[in-house]
C-alpha cells in the first residue's frame, strides 16, 4: 500500500465490509505523515477516530471503542454523534454513569435530541430508576404528534409504569402504541397484562375496603 493516499485508504475503509479491514485502513491514515492538512483538519481526523470506534463497537470491543471516542471527541467536543457512540459502548460496559454523561453532553448541545433521551431513559430502566426513565421518555414525544417511530418509546415508558405498579398508566401508553400501530405484539401482551395487573390492585383494594368496614 506504498502507493496509496489517506484519501485512497479512507475509500478502501468505507468499502471494507470486515471491521478489521476498516481499522486497517483507518490506522494507516492515522499513522501517516504525508497527510495534506487542508484536506485533513482536526474534524477529518476526528471522524477517522469515530468510525474507527464504530468498527471496534462491531466487533465488541467497547474500550477500545470509548478510546477512539475518547480521542475524536478531543478534537471536536460538539459532536452529538460521537457523544452518542461513547454513551452506547459505556452502556455495554456496564458503565451506566458515564454513560448517562454522555447523553447530558448531547443534551446540553441540542435540548430536543430524542435519541439521547431515549437512550438516557433506557439506561435509566435498566437500572431500575424507572420515574427518571419516564421522565427521559416523555421528552421525546412532549411537544410532537403520535408518529410511527415513537410507538416504541410509548411502550417502553408503558413498561416502567408496569414495573412501577401504576397499571393505568401503564394501559395508557400501550393505548397510544396501538393507536400508532394496531398489531404491535408487545403492546398487545402488555396492554393485557396491566389489564389484569390492575383489576387484581382495584378487586385487593376494594377487599381491603369491606373488611375495613367490617371491623
Amino acid at each position: 500500500m506504498e502507493n496509496d493516499t489517506p484519501e485512497e485508504w479512507f475509500k478502501l475503509a468505507f468499502d471494507a465490509e470486515e471491521p478489521e479491514d476498516k481499522i486497517e485502513y483507518f490506522n494507516l491514515i492515522l499513522e501517516c505523515d504525508t497527510r495534506d492538512p487542508v484536506l485533513w483538519s482536526d474534524e477529518a481526523i476526528a471522524l477517522i477516530w469515530n468510525n474507527k470506534g464504530i468498527a471496534y463497537t462491531f466487533m465488541g470491543m467497547y474500550q477500545e471503542s470509548v478510546d477512539c471516542f475518547e480521542r475524536s471527541i478531543g478534537l471536536n467536543r460538539k459532536d452529538t454523534d460521537v457523544w452518542y457512540n461513547m454513551g452506547v459502548a459505556y452502556f455495554n460496559l456496564g458503565k451506566f454513569q458515564e454513560a448517562i454523561r454522555c447523553y447530558n453532553m448531547i443534551l446540553a448541545i441540542d435540548s430536543r435530541n430524542d435519541n439521547a433521551w431515549i437512550n438516557k431513559g433506557d439506561v435509566f430502566m435498566y437500572t431500575g430508576r424507572h420515574n427518571e426513565a419516564i421522565d427521559c421518555y416523555s421528552k421525546v414525544h412532549k411537544d410532537i404528534e403520535l408518529d410511527s417511530k415513537f410507538a416504541i418509546v410509548w411502550n417502553k415508558k408503558g413498561m416502567a409504569y408496569l414495573d412501577l405498579g401504576m397499571y393505568e398508566n401503564a394501559a395508557e401508553c400501550f393505548l397510544k402504541v396501538l393507536s400508532i400501530d394496531p398489531e404491535h405484539l408487545d403492546a398487545i401482551e402488555n396492554m393485557r397484562l396491566a389489564i389484569e395487573e390492575a383489576k387484581i390492585k382495584n378487586g385487593l383494594a376494594v377487599q381491603a375496603q369491606t373488611q375495613t368496614f367490617r371491623q
